[in-house]
């Protein structure tokens, strides 16, 4: 019997809240926290960077990250979040990530999920114009 141990691990969906700015603590990119949820642990190749930040984590937990606006889509990979850029002459950018909700996905979400990825081919999500 697999028991799900309520940290972020392969196959939870994962409900994160974030903001980003230019500075720790310096919330100024985004206007609000945005939610976001995705399957964690589903690419083909491996664990993303941001993944891995998050790996291991329990819900009420944050994390912040610093990320260069350069090597975002590297970063993110196929879970780019709703959070905008920082604007040109500002090449890096922080993130905090606070985990609202870690619960087993279900059969059908992970399903969907995959299908996404596999319909965006080698793009890596996002950059293609599906929504994810």
């Amino acid at each position: 019997m697999n028991q799900f141990s309520g940290s972020v691990d392969n196959l939870s969906k994962v409900t994160l809240s974030l903001e980003a700015g230019t500075s720790p603590g310096t919330w100024d990119i985004t206007p609000e926290p945005s939610r976001f949820e995705f399957i964690f642990g589903i690419g083909s190749g491996g664990l993303t960077p941001f993944e891995y930040q998050l790996a291991g984590r329990h819900e009420g937990e944050e994390v912040v990250m610093p990320i260069k606006a350069s090597e975002s889509r590297l970063f993110f990979g196929f879970n780019q979040p709703p959070i905008p850029l920082p604007s040109a002459g500002r090449e890096l950018f922080y993130l905090k990530a606070r985990i609202v909700r870690v619960v087993p996905a279900e059969s059908r979400e992970i399903i969907k999920a995959m299908a996404v990825l596999a319909d965006c081919g080698d793009c890596g999500g996002g950059c293609c114009g599906h929504s994810h």
